[in-house]
């Protein structure tokens, strides 16, 4: 297998840049405040284990769907995707343009236009580097916006067990039977192959030069960044720090990727980035 690793590098600075930049936005206007879901909010350990905990059922949750909607019909799979796209492109458009000042019903609208242009592009071309910005573009700043959903140490966790159930889900769990339903010479298995057609799994794929990155990885490097960046102080070289660790995390990640074919993108450059910004605050004593 040849792999090409320098358009994923840049991929992935890409969504934890605009992470930062989306969280930076939410929190400079206020809207950060304004974000509600279905986290607890409040500060301390039990609350942290709760959010963690939610958030990993919520994931295989999705999973197990996924699992079982590919028994009925793959295409139901295809649907589900494109449906949950247009939902974060919608979130994102409406949460962001709300925040710059728009009035609300013109956000709306603008919204829906953008997520259905969005929606329908990625049907037709999914291979359009335009496309591809885009999905970069939704998947990080719905990251920014889950983010804002919690405390820091509620965030971490959640990145921590996110990281740790995707190493579970890959090999062992629903997203293994997934991939293993998938011919062997996809891209979404033969992750980093340049030259081949989009991942049968687009659009919960994001198709970089034939290396198909998962979209839940670019919402969780988009929320990583937001972290990095403001939390627990505004600190612009915490979260430059953070992005050669989450890349070096991503590189050693692909060195699995060369003997399995797939390979989870969380768990590496996760933890890599995690130990950096947990040592850059204790060394500045926060």
């Amino acid at each position: 297998m040849k792999i090409a690793p320098a358009k994923l590098y840049v991929a992935v600075a890409l969504c934890l840049l605009l992470g930062g930049l989306g969280g930076w936005v939410l929190a400079a206007t206020g809207m950060a405040e304004e974000i509600e879901g279905p986290f607890v909010k409040e500060e301390g350990a039990e609350a942290a284990f709760f959010n963690a905990l939610l958030f990993v059922s919520l994931l295989l949750a999705g999973a197990l769907l996924l699992v079982a909607l590919t028994r009925i019909r793959f295409t139901l799979v295809k649907a589900l995707g494109y449906l949950a796209f247009f939902m974060a492109a919608f979130l994102v458009g409406e949460t962001y343009t709300v925040a710059c000042g728009m009035d609300p019903a013109l956000a709306t609208l603008a919204s829906l236009a953008f997520a259905l242009s969005a929606t329908f592009s990625l049907a037709l071309r999914p291979l359009s580097p335009l496309v591809v910005l885009v999905q970069i573009a939704v998947g990080s700043l719905t990251g920014s916006v889950i983010a804002a959903m919690v405390p820091p140490i509620s965030l971490m966790a959640m990145l921590a067990a996110a990281a740790a159930y995707d190493a579970y889900a890959v090999y062992k769990g629903p997203l293994k039977r997934l991939l293993d339903g998938i011919p062997r010479d996809s891209p979404s298995q033969s992750e980093g192959v340049e030259g081949r057609g989009p991942s049968p799994l687009t659009p919960f794929t994001v198709n970089i030069g034939g290396v198909a990155l998962g979209m839940g990885d670019v919402v969780l490097y988009g929320a990583l960044s937001s972290l990095a960046l403001l939390t627990p102080t505004f600190d612009v070289l915490r979260m430059l720090l953070v992005v050669p660790s989450a890349i070096a995390g991503m590189g050693l990640t692909l060195k699995l990727l060369e003997k399995r074919g797939y390979a989870p993108a969380l768990p590496l450059p996760i933890s890599l980035s995690l130990a950096v910004y947990l040592i850059y605050n204790a060394l500045r004593g926060f």
